[in-house]
Order: C-alpha cells, then structure tokens, then sequence
C-alpha cells in the first residue's frame, strides 16, 4: 500500500503541473460511489486518496509481472 509520504511526494511534485487523467466510466462511479463526505468537500483529500488507489493498483500489477 502506498504511503502517505509518497502520496504527498507525488502530489507536491504534480501541483503545479497538475495533469487531468482519464478513467473507466465504471471506475470513476466506484470512487464518487465510495468517496466520503469528506472527499466530496475536500477535493485536494480526494485527490490524494485517487493518486493513493492508482499507487497500489500500479504496484500490484508490477508484482504479478
């Protein structure tokens, strides 16, 4: 699991050269879906816990190659 350093790290590293990125129609209903109220207040938290996600989900498809 991705840590919150590394999630912070990237995010830093990202905010001023923010990139918009395209998800599955069905994996972005799963994240509003799932999104707590914080999320949905916060969106910089949300997008931590997004880059968090694809962190893992990237780290284990590395590990199954």
């Amino acid at each position: 699991m991705a840590n919150k350093e590394e999630v912070d790290r990237i995010w830093k590293l990202s905010e001023k050269s923010r990139m918009n990125i395209s998800l599955p129609k069905d994996l972005a209903n799963w994240l509003d879906t799932n999104a707590s109220e914080n999320w949905r207040l916060d969106k910089g938290a949300r997008s931590k816990e997004v880059t968090r996600i694809l962190l893992d989900a990237k780290r284990r498809s590395e590990e199954e190659l």
